[in-house]
């Protein structure tokens, strides 16, 4: 199965799955602030089990290549909502990101470090960023109304449909669940700094 609105189905816990443009998987590791020592390639399930064994032990996120877009998964948590994290995620570039978690579903387009488009699913008519009514068509296409209107069925669903549209995204559901791809464990001291845009880790510093 392709597309991604297949992916409440399979992390029903909760998730984040964040898309950046013409940046490999491997730089998206130090974008997001994983350590590099704590690299290697596991399945789906055997990077939630490693994240499951040390709760404390900061998130642990899955990467990999497809195309134009490169991608970054997150089990149940939402890391690119960290303070800064969109920010040196998407220097340069391009990103959306998809958030379904316990404690809300948000969806965020930025461009070269600035949040063009922001919204929850669940209220499309409030936008924030400094493009908000950039995808106006294509959210009203997927479900998403723009005039206040309650959404029909289910927010996240119609979030996805969205992405799939106005950006042609798409993950492989069996490449995703039963091959390895690049895992690390982000750094709990790890901060943004003027690097390129990149996590660093600097002595006596925390986020």
């Amino acid at each position: 199965m392709s597309g991604i609105s297949w992916l409440p189905g399979v992390f029903g816990q909760g998730f984040s799955l964040v898309f950046v443009r013409d940046v490999p998987a491997r730089d998206l590791l130090s974008r997001f602030g994983c350590s590099e020592e704590s690299v290697q390639s596991l399945t789906s399930s055997d990077a939630q089990e490693w994240e499951l064994e040390d709760d404390d032990g900061g998130a642990v996120l899955s990467f990999g290549d497809g195309g134009q877009w490169s991608f970054a998964l997150q089990r149940w948590g939402a890391r690119i909502l960290e303070e800064g994290v969109i920010e040196q995620v998407s220097a340069g570039t391009e990103l959306v990101a998809l958030i379904s978690t316990a404690t809300a579903p948000a969806f965020v387009h930025a461009l070269d470090g600035e949040e063009t488009c922001g919204f929850d699913p669940g209220l499309p008519h409030l936008r924030s960023g400094t493009d908000p009514d950039r995808f106006l068509p294509q959210m009203a296409q997927a479900g998403l109304p723009t005039d206040g209107t309650p959404v029909e069925g289910e927010p996240v669903a119609a979030m996805l449909r969205f992405a799939e549209t106005a950006f042609g995204l798409s993950l492989s559901q069996s490449s995703l669940l039963h091959e390895e791809h690049l895992s690390g464990r982000v750094l709990e001291d790890s901060v943004s700094c003027e690097c390129g845009g990149v996590s660093c880790q600097h002595p006596g510093m925390s986020m």
